[in-house]
């Protein structure tokens, strides 16, 4: 008997639950479609600088100038300047997209390069735009580790920008500059300069015409040209419009040349207090520019004292220090990083550790022209 009346009972709760059920389904049906998909249309983000990211709204455009953007119960779109974005995510893009970004962080860039190329036709323009960008930048990062991705790389973001230049796509001007980064991985210093052209002429506004100076001086970098980078780095660090992102890819691009000048204190000074002490939270966030100044304050750390085994320990410890940051984001500094330390415990004769570093090198990235 107790038996039964819990069958009773619960077949009077399946009951109500299926009434009630039914009663919200047809009130849902009775509402107007654009309502029923409002909470599923507003999951865009905009991730920015020098503010909290805008989460939960619809992207209704985005362009090299403004990104607009409407919020849930709003009915005039808000604006933003492009130059505050650093990366538009779409609700609705393919999924392969967020498997891209997440080995692209992670530093999984062969993943991330199998991820964006299959999303490269897939979902409306936008989302396609966002997937062939992501695409060549992969193909680039990889490139950083073995160079035979770099031509693929500029293949790829050669048809982003063939693609979606004349649209004034959000990501053009990102594309040109790593464009220009390839071009110049690969020793191409003309063809880098060219890809630079149209933001120099001011096309895309005045944030990218240093953008471009930017893009020129570490041409002139690659080109032990110390001299005329450092000018040309100063000139981008210094001034007020060019924003935290690219002031200290300009510092850290200056202190290269004083290192390449042997002015060991003074690099160590630069990234000291632009990059590594600063309290700017955008500058402290960056985790690659982070990595590449304990990798220079490395290697001031062994030019200035060669032949002491004391500064050679602390340069050691600043290039491990850069390998750990730059084991999740920037392969190149990864592979510099652990050759230099290698160097160093050479320098100290510490046949162990050399063997380890070698190992490592030739576990973590076997292609690199680091690895030696």
């Amino acid at each position: 008997m107790k038996v039964e009346r819990m069958t009773l009972s619960s077949v009077s709760a399946c009951c109500f639950q299926f009434l009630w059920c039914r009663k919200v389904l047809s009130l849902l049906l009775l509402l107007p479609a654009g309502l029923v998909g409002t909470l599923e249309s507003h999951a865009d983000e905009i991730h920015v600088t020098g503010g909290r990211d805008y989460q939960g709204v619809t992207i209704t455009s985005a362009t090299w100038e403004q990104v607009e953007y409407s919020l849930q119960g709003v009915s005039t779109s808000q604006k933003i300047a492009a130059d505050r974005v650093l990366e538009l995510v779409f609700s609705l893009e393919p999924v392969a997209m967020g498997r891209g970004r997440g080995a692209l962080e992670q530093g999984d860039y062969e993943g991330a390069v199998d991820a964006f190329k299959n999303s490269t036709n897939q979902g409306d323009p936008r989302h396609r735009a966002n997937a062939k960008y992501l695409y060549g930048l992969a193909l680039l990062r990889w490139g950083e580790q073995d160079p035979v991705h770099l031509p693929q790389a500029i293949v790829a973001l050669g048809e982003f920008l063939s693609e979606f230049e004349q649209g004034r796509d959000y990501y053009v001007p990102h594309a040109r500059m790593a464009l220009s980064e390839a071009q110049r991985r690969s020793g191409n210093w003309t063809e880098a300069g060219q890809a630079l052209e149209v933001l120099a002429r001011g096309d895309l506004g005045k944030h990218w015409i240093l953008g471009a100076s930017l893009g020129n001086a570490e041409v002139l970098l690659a080109q032990d040209k110390w001299v005329e980078a450092r000018e040309v780095f100063s000139s981008v660090a210094n001034n007020s419009q060019a924003g935290a992102r690219l002031s200290t890819e300009a510092w850290l691009g200056y202190a290269t040349c004083q290192v390449g000048q042997k002015q060991w204190s003074s690099a160590t000074d630069t990234v000291r207090q632009k990059i590594l002490e600063t309290r700017d939270r955008n500058v402290v966030t960056m985790t690659s520019a982070r990595a590449r100044a304990w990798l220079i304050w490395g290697r001031a750390t062994q030019g200035r004292s060669p032949d002491d085994r004391e500064e050679l320990q602390w340069a050691m410890i600043r290039y491990f220090r850069a390998s750990v940051i730059a084991t999740t984001g920037d392969g190149e500094i990864l592979a510099e990083a652990l050759f230099r330390a290698k160097s160093a415990a050479k320098a100290l004769g510490q046949t162990d550790r050399v063997e380890e570093l070698t190992q490592r090198l030739q576990q973590l990235v076997p292609n690199s022209t680091w690895n030696r």
